[in-house]
């Protein structure tokens, strides 16, 4: 959200998507609309095994990046104890990225 807020007008887009169980979602929309989460947020109602198979994490939370051509720049995600991401990890690619034409 703090990406959003600060990048939005150099063209970053945000989105974020909720894997929580249908009991769940309604506490995920109230987290949602608490903070200024003012972009698309997206919720998958399938089996863990299919999204985690198809975006190859083992689970939350997961951030990816892609460049202005919609190609994975960067992926983060916790499935690594030993290797844990920061956001500042997250944010130095963003800028780069921003920063290329």
């Amino acid at each position: 959200m703090q990406l959003h807020q600060r990048d939005a007008k150099d063209g970053l887009v945000c989105m974020s998507v909720s894997v929580d169980p249908a009991g769940k979602r309604d506490d995920a929309l109230k987290f949602l609309q608490k903070q200024p989460a003012t972009f698309a947020n997206y919720w998958l109602d399938e089996k863990d095994t299919f999204w985690q198979d198809k975006l190859d994490i083992n689970g939350p939370p997961a951030f990816f990046v892609f460049d202005r051509q919609g190609k994975r720049a960067a992926k983060f995600t916790s499935d690594d104890p030993d290797k844990p991401f920061k956001f500042a990890d997250v944010e130095k690619v963003v800028e780069q990225l921003l920063k290329a034409p």
